[in-house]
């Protein structure tokens, strides 16, 4: 895990991929890390890095960078990093989703003491006027009622990834906790105002532990 003070955090970058048929998985790990090593702990904006897996054998990215053009350029450089060539090149690349967002929370704390990460993407219906403002306040609302008492909860906010999709993300103590304090929003009545402002159908939602 790579963790930086760079000041504000204003950007989250998540990447979801598979590693290719005739690769083994002890070596994309050494590659990620390798990777997070070589050429991410070298970026002047770049705060935070985790590598996760999932139950389903598939892997993630978690990037945090101070702003946009941070981001933008970290990712100019990544294929002349010789590092990072060798990384992508245990992946299966048309499994590969990645996703930017703008963090709807400051100030953002780099997270501590977690093994794993909650995230998921959710879109609002078309016509419906919601504003990220909106969505923030929900999300804040959420922090100061049903997350308050949790102490399985590392850190957790919402990013705008575009006009109608957003991303929840939650840094947990272990995965079974985070999945079973994400399952409550459903019952609880202080979860209500973000869960009705998204279409249900459009929830991309998966629990990752940490790997590196």
């Amino acid at each position: 895990m790579l963790k930086n003070d760079r000041g504000p955090i204003r950007v989250l970058g998540f990447a979801r991929y598979e590693k290719r048929h005739d690769a083994a998985p002890v070596d994309v790990v050494a590659a990620a890390l390798r990777w997070q090593e070589e050429f991410l702990a070298q970026q002047d904006g770049i705060a935070f890095h985790a590598f996760f897996g999932n139950l389903r054998g598939g892997f993630a990215d978690l990037i945090l960078a101070r702003d946009d053009a941070a981001f933008a350029e970290m990712t100019s450089r990544y294929a002349e990093a010789e590092s990072a060539r060798k990384f992508v090149d245990l992946l299966d690349r048309e499994s590969i989703r990645l996703c930017k967002s703008t963090i709807l929370k400051d100030p953002l704390s780099l997270p501590d003491g977690f093994s794993c990460v909650e995230f998921g993407t959710f879109r609002i219906p078309a016509g419906r006027a919601t504003t990220a403002q909106t969505v923030k306040d929900a999300s804040d609302h959420i922090e100061a009622t049903y997350l308050r008492g949790s102490d399985n909860t590392r850190e957790h906010f919402v990013g705008l990834i575009n006009d109608e999709t957003y991303c929840e993300v939650v840094f947990g103590r272990s995965l079974a906790e985070t999945r079973r304090t994400c399952l409550g929003y459903l019952d609880n009545p202080d979860c209500q105002k973000l869960l009705t402002l998204f279409d249900p159908e459009s929830v991309d939602l998966d629990f990752w532990y940490l790997l590196a």
